[in-house]
């Protein structure tokens, strides 16, 4: 493994386990064995290796989520396995994290919540067609629309007024409505069946 990986893969941990504010040049150096030297030689400065790091940790979890798709037998299965995927991934890191990133990092913080490297929406654009190829999703959505209000929903579920509901009560109160109003009585079905298989 390249230095260049290994720094990121090091600095993803130590971020998202104790927040990146916290977390220095030095104290990554020392994790990895290298001197600060070689770390300002790869990334010129702590807002470039968090930048790096939170696009490196996208990739991985991008190519993990199209693995999970790709091994769903229908857009419904493939939802409901990303979804858990998420809820085991972003329940492990650090509430830290976010703050930090949003205070001290809010460039960054805002290509995190917007369209870019960091967040796909190609990956939704391709869910969102194959269900309506599969009979699924109705066929008269507008995927223009359809598409960045579902980011939007996903969004609620992390603002912060919304902090004192869980991201289950969040998550049966607005996003699996809205799931199953786009759906055909096919997809409404399969929603219910996935919905059963979590109880």
């Amino acid at each position: 493994m390249d230095t260049r990986l290994r720094i990121l893969q090091e600095a993803g941990i130590l971020f998202s386990k104790y927040g990146i504010r916290s977390i220095t040049m030095d104290t990554i150096a020392n994790e990895l064995g290298i001197s600060k030297r070689t770390l300002y030689e790869t990334f010129k400065d702590k807002d470039d290796l968090v930048l790096n790091t939170i696009r490196e940790g996208s990739k991985h979890h991008k190519a993990i989520c199209q693995a999970l798709i790709m091994k769903s037998e229908n857009v419904i299965e493939a939802i409901f396995k990303v979804f858990a995927y998420n809820d085991d991934v972003f329940g492990k890191i650090n509430t830290l994290f976010f703050q930090d990133l949003k205070k001290y990092h809010f460039k960054i913080f805002n290509e995190f919540k917007g369209k870019g490297d960091v967040r796909d929406f190609k990956v939704t654009e391709k869910l969102l067609r194959r269900g309506i190829a599969e009979g699924i999703f109705k066929s008269h959505l507008n995927i223009s629309i359809v598409n960045p209000f579902v980011h939007k929903l996903v969004d609620i579920m992390h603002d912060e007024e919304f902090k004192k509901y869980s991201k289950e009560e969040v998550g049966d109160s607005v996003i699996m409505p809205y799931l199953i109003g786009i759906s055909t009585e096919k997809g409404r079905k399969l929603i219910e069946e996935q919905i059963q298989n979590l109880k």
